[in-house]
């Protein structure tokens, strides 16, 4: 599957291949390529849209990502 990021920070979006979506990976997505301010963030995530939030540590939003299959 392939997951789409995007951070609103800097307007910055990338794509990944990932073999599991877990917070874990996605948490290793985001901080490796996202150049976030603060490392502890949070994910949602809706199965039916294949959409989810990144949130960070104050609750906001600071980006979204969606999966393809």
């Amino acid at each position: 599957m392939n997951v789409n990021f995007n951070l609103v920070k800097n307007n910055h979006s990338w794509n990944s291949a990932i073999h599991q979506l877990n917070s874990d990976v996605l948490t290793r997505h985001v901080l490796m390529k996202g150049d976030v301010d603060n490392v502890d963030i949070s994910f949602s995530y809706c199965e039916k849209t294949c959409k989810g939030k990144i949130k960070n540590s104050d609750n906001a939003v600071i980006g979204n990502f969606s999966i393809t299959f």
